[in-house]
């Protein structure tokens, strides 16, 4: 358990690598870390928030892309920093 959180797989239509849940909110995690990023990786994110309402945050672990979109609510988070801002500041 990492920062005090159950950690899970989900599968839908498609599935998710990691699902965290706290007693506030769940967070769907996909790992891609290839040169491009698969659409499927996106799409999984995207469903598991429709049929989980207390999503709180959608983060895709990159190899080196870091962005955010709004629209989506997805975080792209390059690996390393993902890394070191769970264990430093508690976020992602």
């Amino acid at each position: 358990m990492r920062g005090q959180k159950e950690i899970f797989y989900w599968r839908g239509k498609r599935e998710v690598d990691f699902v965290t849940k706290n007693r506030e909110a769940l967070c769907a995690i996909n790992v891609s870390y290839g040169a491009t990023i698969d659409k499927r990786e996106i799409h999984s994110l995207l469903e598991f928030a429709n049929r989980f309402k207390k999503t709180k945050e959608l983060i895709l672990i990159t190899k080196d892309l870091e962005k955010e979109e709004s629209e989506k609510r997805i975080k792209f988070v390059p690996l390393w920093k993902w890394l070191l801002l769970e264990d430093i500041q508690g976020n992602y």
